[in-house]
């Protein structure tokens, strides 16, 4: 069976502006594509705390304790602890677990890859005037950063202004505090942002790296708002629109609104383009051609980052240079609301809109704020390429695997050397697994493979991705059925603990296969007693 649980977030306000209390589930009515929708779940988020005036830094410089009942986010594992291949370092809550009740989630994503040294600076104040200044008692803040190909978490929920003051500061000078200019922080984090080989396009990579980041918070059913600082993102015609919808769903899915923030401020570009590079030549200068590409690059730029709000319920803050009030807007948007949960009567896998409508019984007089629905995803054999890379990346990064092909593994290491060991990796898969692929009249079949390696900090070591073109005629066929298919690989590692997750897709029937565990590749220098 299928099922699918679909989280609306609804703000209910009188006719004065005010928010509408104490609603319960026979209070609402939600239809989908016109189908009534049974509800699971309401839950009401109340939002505390107005954002205060502007204030001396010095004011909040020593952090405020927090209330005695004010729930405390979970710390995360100690870092020589490997608990999954694919940890991402913000918590999620177990079932039942309140403990982002009545808090404003705010996410600051800072991505690297679109934004010159000036503007990270810019973001980066920013984010600590608001940190200092403007914080108010019901947020928690967690920071992500999209640097060097990876995202990776910096901090996660907390409302701790001396420890996310740290983060910022670590971000702007690095670890080393005597160092100058932008920190470099290349760490690995989830499957397909840290390889160009499987982003071609910058467009898609920054997209992408975003849907890594929003899929990280899709575990919190309260509603969450990103901040995103960059630079722009232009889309190059159509090429970037598949990546662009799969951002948008995801963050629809996830109950996360995008609030882009154009880290370059209020730009007045000089017509003929400023002192950073040489001054055009030809005709173009005197036609004023010149310039009305550069305006017009610019502004395509900010279209995509107003699209990304746009779609997603946020606010876009755009031609301004006091970034904090970007944020600013964008929390005073969280207002009271409802989270709404139900589980949607249409399973058919079409990637039609499914409109959602809710409504008040009873009489009840109220204005609704929610979103008006979302896309159902795409049935496998409607994938094109980047679907079907994009569902192996998303798989890989699930923390609960998908079991729909048999798996086995074993894993062995052989010194190489003084400090380097090699590391084959051996899979088998039941060749009865390929038998609905027979059925369907296949002569052959593809088995796709992507893996990684991770060492004990949750840092990606080594990753593969590779392709089995498995025959399926007549003759083949019956020693399918009591043989196995093997699949071998290898790495050059370090002595260390490692934790190795790998997945198998037949693509045919689109069926997936995961295997993970961890191993340790000991130091055999070390060792007293040799064979």
């Amino acid at each position: 069976t299928t099922t699918r649980l679909i989280v609306q977030t609804v703000t209910v306000k009188d006719k004065d502006g005010k928010v509408i209390e104490g609603l319960t589930a026979q209070d609402f009515s939600v239809t989908e594509d016109g189908q009534p929708q049974d509800i699971a779940f309401v839950e009401f988020q109340r939002m505390g705390g107005q954002t205060p005036a502007q204030t001396p830094a010095t004011v909040n410089a020593q952090a405020p304790a927090p209330a005695a009942a004010a729930p405390q986010p979970a710390q995360a594992p100690p870092a020589t602890q490997v608990e999954r291949a694919t940890a991402t370092a913000i918590a999620a809550p177990p079932p039942g677990d309140i403990r982002y009740q009545d808090r404003r989630l705010l996410v600051f994503y800072f991505d690297g890859a679109a934004m010159s040294p000036p503007d990270q600076i810019r973001a980066y104040t920013n984010a600590l005037k608001y940190i200092d200044t403007q914080m108010t008692p019901s947020d928690l803040i967690a920071i992500m950063a999209f640097q060097e190909g990876a995202v990776s978490v910096k901090s996660d929920f907390t409302d701790n202004k001396a420890a996310l003051r740290e983060v910022i500061q670590i971000l702007i000078y690095g670890d080393d505090q005597n160092n100058d200019g932008i920190a470099d922080h290349p760490e690995g984090t989830a499957f397909g942002q840290n390889d160009a080989e499987f982003n071609i396009f910058n467009t898609d990579r920054q997209l992408a790296a975003l849907q890594t980041a929003v899929a990280m918070l899709r575990p919190l059913p309260e509603q969450k708002t990103l901040m995103y600082f960059a630079s722009g993102l232009r889309l190059n015609g159509a090429d970037n629109q598949a990546q662009l919808r799969a951002t948008v769903n995801a963050a629809i899915r996830a109950n996360v609104t995008l609030n882009p923030i154009d880290a370059r401020g209020l730009v007045a570009t000089p017509p003929l383009g400023d002192a950073s590079r040489a001054s055009p030549g030809g005709m173009g200068m005197f036609t004023g051609k010149l310039a009305e590409a550069a305006v017009s690059n610019f502004q395509r730029s900010q279209d995509t980052l107003y699209s990304l709000a746009k779609d997603t319920g946020g606010k876009a803050m755009l031609d301004y240079n006091d970034l904090s009030l970007g944020i600013v807007q964008a929390a005073q948007a969280v207002s009271d609301y409802y989270i709404v949960g139900y589980y949607s009567t249409h399973t058919d896998a079409d990637r039609k809109f499914r409109r959602v409508r809710i409504t008040l019984k009873g009489g009840k007089v109220g204005e609704l704020a929610y979103r008006q629905g979302y896309y159902a995803d795409k049935a496998f054999g409607r994938f094109n390429d980047a679907d079907k890379e994009r569902q192996l990346e998303e798989a890989l990064m699930l923390d609960d695997p998908v079991t729909d092909i048999t798996i086995a593994m074993e894993v062995n290491y052989f010194q190489l050397n003084r400090a380097e060991y090699f590391v084959p990796v051996h899979v088998k898969i039941p060749g009865s697994e390929l038998a609905l692929a027979r059925r369907r009249g296949a002569q052959r079949t593809l088995l796709d493979f992507i893996g990684e390696v991770k060492d004990n900090y949750g840092i990606t070591i080594q990753n593969v991705r590779d392709k089995l073109d498995i025959p399926i005629s007549d003759k083949t066929a019956s020693e399918l059925t009591a043989r196995p298919i093997q699949y071998e690989t290898g790495f050059t590692l370090l002595p260390g603990q490692y934790v190795i997750k790998f997945l198998a897709r037949d693509a045919e029937a689109g069926r997936l296969g995961t295997y993970e565990t961890s191993f340790t590749i000991p130091n055999l220098n070390r060792e007293e007693v040799r064979l």
